[in-house]
């Protein structure tokens, strides 16, 4: 036996991965994705093998300790919750991805990183793309007509921007045009108070009571004889109240009293 070997120790119970902002946007660039869901949900996703399980525990550790970066924060006392990571697997592949998609935490918490790190591949235009649909959503303009419209057309191109049917000249010039809309709209003033680090939950709930007045529901009803008395309502439950002086039985019950919204 060689008495002069050398011992070589190898601790299991720690992870040998060691991620940091440029590993893993280089992991980005190769397994990751900015997507926008139908409608207007939007996530970040890695994903690998499930038989790179420790790399899978290393990203998830990783972003889990974004929570701490508050670059992005304007008060102390925030009210942002903590980045949740959700994981599946695909059981034909045997892929497990690694999702994040709450709004509040692809803002406040990844975006500072992806922001100050710079991407060599064509996945920066995927991640302007994104990037740009965050902003709509985060600050607001998504619940205008004009922002909702760009977003959507955010989505087709980032949903189709791989196709073979979609020329590269065809993109290019798409994404130009949709930056310049972007640009135009975020001039504007932002329909949400960011500054104030509360949940986008909570904003969309101000901004519509705001601006529930501007809108009012117009609710005409008729009988076979023509429109009943005092109609216009501004409201199911106002018409409904009008009628019998109720206003918890759904629409349906009405129908079967023979009147027409």
């Amino acid at each position: 036996m060689n008495s002069k070997r050398e011992i070589f120790t190898y601790d299991i119970t720690k992870s040998q991965i060691i991620i940091d902002p440029n590993w893993f946007i280089g992991f980005m660039e190769g397994e990751g994705t900015f997507g926008i869901k139908t409608g207007s949900s939007l996530y970040l996703q890695v994903a690998q093998k499930n038989t790179s399980q420790e790399c899978l525990n290393g990203i998830t550790n990783y972003l889990i300790a974004l929570s701490n970066n508050t670059k992005y924060f304007h008060t102390q006392s925030n009210k942002i919750l903590p980045l949740n990571v959700t994981s599946a697997i695909n059981a034909k592949t045997s892929v497990v991805s690694l999702v994040v998609s709450n709004i509040d935490v692809l803002y406040y918490y990844i975006l500072p990183l992806l922001d100050e790190y710079k991407f060599y591949s064509r996945k920066f235009e995927d991640f302007k793309l994104w990037r740009m649909a965050l902003i709509l959503k985060i600050r607001g303009y998504y619940y205008t007509l004009e922002g909702k419209n760009l977003f959507l057309e955010i989505s087709e191109i980032l949903n189709k921007r791989y196709s073979t049917t979609v020329s590269s000249e065809n993109v290019k010039e798409i994404i130009n045009n949709i930056s310049k809309k972007f640009e135009d709209i975020i001039k504007k003033d932002s329909p949400f108070d960011i500054e104030l680090d509360i949940p986008h939950t909570e904003n969309v709930r101000k901004f519509s009571i705001a601006n529930r007045s501007e809108k009012p529901k117009t609710v005409y009803i008729y009988t076979n004889e023509g429109l009943i008395e005092g109609s216009p309502f501004t409201s199911y439950s106002a018409a409904h109240f009008n009628l019998l002086g109720i206003v918890k039985y759904p629409l349906p019950f009405f129908k079967t009293l023979n009147l027409w919204y």
